[in-house]
Parts: C-alpha cells; sequence; structure tokens
C-alpha cells in the first residue's frame, strides 16, 4: 500500500467471504496516532488532577485571594518573616509527628504581616503531598456563629454536635483570635473545641493579631495555657506588607 506522508508500506489485509473488510494503516501513522492519543491523554489526566485539586482547595474555605499562593510566594525579607518560613516548612515536614502528636502553631503579629498567606501555603503544601489530608479554615467568628445557629428554632443540629464538628477536623486552621467580644459564651465555645482537639491530638494553627499578653488576658489563663501546651508561637513583626491601591490600577 501507499501512504500519502510515507510512502509505500507492507499492509496486513483481512477477508471475509470474498470480501475486503479491513486493511492495517501505515506503520508510521500508528505510531504517531498513539503519541498523539497519549499526549491527548495526559493532557486530559492533567486537567482533571486540576479540577479535582481545585475542588479541594475550594473546601478547604480558604482566601480566595491565598489559594493560589503558596510558599514561593510568600515574602522573607525580615528575620521574623525568615524564621517563620522556617517553622512553617518544618512542620509540613514534621506532620506525621504533629499529626500523632496534636501539634500546631500559633502565629502572632499586626494585621499583613503574612500569618495567613504562610498559614494556607501549609494547607496548600500538606494537599500536594498528601491525599487524604482534609484541612479546614474558619474565622473564628465564622466558629462562633456557627455554633449560635444551633440555638434557632428548627435547627436539627444541636451545639454539641457543632462543637464535635470542629473538634474533629483533621487540621484546623483558625484565624482572626482575638476580635470577639471576649464574652463567657465565645469562651466556652474556644475552650471547648481546644480542648477537645488537644486530647484528642488534632492539630491547629491559630492566628492572631494580638500580642502573647494582651491574647492570654482575652482567651484567659485555662485557655491560652492549653493552647500554648500544643501550639509553637511565632511572632510576624514589622509594618503590614499589603500594599495600598492606587488609580492606575483602572488603566
Amino acid at each position: 500500500m501507499n501512504c500519502i506522508l510515507h510512502g509505500e508500506y507492507l499492509a496486513n489485509q483481512v477477508w471475509l467471504g470474498g470480501k475486503l473488510k479491513e486493511i492495517s494503516e501505515c506503520p508510521k501513522c500508528h505510531e504517531e496516532h498513539l503519541a498523539e492519543r497519549a499526549i491527548d491523554e495526559e493532557k486530559a489526566r492533567k486537567q482533571e488532577e486540576a479540577k479535582n485539586r481545585q475542588a479541594r482547595i475550594k473546601e478547604t474555605r480558604m482566601p480566595l485571594e491565598y489559594q493560589t499562593k503558596g510558599f514561593s510566594t510568600f515574602i522573607q525579607e525580615t528575620d521574623s518573616q525568615k524564621a517563620a518560613f522556617k517553622l512553617a516548612r518544618r512542620f509540613v515536614k514534621g506532620w506525621e509527628k504533629a499529626k500523632a502528636g496534636g501539634y500546631g502553631l500559633l502565629f502572632l503579629g499586626g494585621c499583613g504581616t503574612g500569618k495567613t498567606h504562610l498559614a494556607c501555603a501549609i494547607m496548600l503544601e500538606l494537599m500536594e503531598r498528601y491525599l487524604f489530608v482534609y484541612p479546614r479554615y474558619y474565622k473564628v467568628s465564622e466558629i462562633f456563629s456557627a455554633v449560635r445557629s444551633t440555638y434557632q428554632t428548627g435547627v436539627i443540629t444541636n451545639e454539641e454536635e457543632m462543637l464535635k464538628f470542629f473538634s474533629s477536623i483533621q487540621l484546623l486552621v483558625i484565624d482572626e483570635v482575638g476580635i470577639q467580644k471576649g464574652s463567657e459564651a465565645e469562651k466556652r465555645i474556644l475552650f471547648s473545641i481546644l480542648d477537645n482537639r488537644v486530647t484528642s491530638n488534632k492539630p491547629t494553627i491559630l492566628m492572631s493579631n494580638l500580642g502573647p499578653k494582651a491574647l492570654a488576658e482575652l482567651l484567659g489563663d485555662r485557655l491560652y495555657d492549653r493552647v500554648r501546651s500544643k501550639c509553637v508561637p511565632m511572632l510576624f513583626a514589622g509594618p503590614s506588607m499589603r500594599k495600598p491601591a492606587t488609580a492606575d490600577l483602572f488603566d
């Protein structure tokens, strides 16, 4: 047979009842078709992986602006940022030990110093390395709202079940600890969740704009002692790294 692309080739023919039913294609064309199919299948596989990865990231509830950021985009200019980055990488590397012992992190520092960025980078890195790691991100106000919602008439889930839900999350990241009113009810909710997590060895990453002393005063000695027993503290020093918006953004 003659291939218009590759010239003559020896073909196999299949005859049935005196009729030609099939002729094998050019071997070189066949190889090219297989190669193209392999490329298409690999492309489809990567697209499916990216889709699944994005779905997993969305399930974490982390802020949209941090879903595409990671360790590679974290700025390390100050000694504080370098130390925090090193601790975060060490936490990921030692995840198995952190998971077994229920050890987490306590990120303290002013607004815009990189606490949330680094916490989300930890979540992304863990999901990249481990298929069955399911971290979740909540602002402390969202936790309080979720628990209070169980007090409403007609709600099926009760407070105990909601507290058990937050207590059982594999890796819980709680942001903005310290913006709450500091009421006894809020302290009780937070203490219950953190106490349950400590006793059941569930790692927690806590973030607060307060310093150690102010946070201890807000949470109370019992709760702060619980946090310090399981969460390695890191102070993020320095000014905010967020750049102010300017009018040229609209050009």
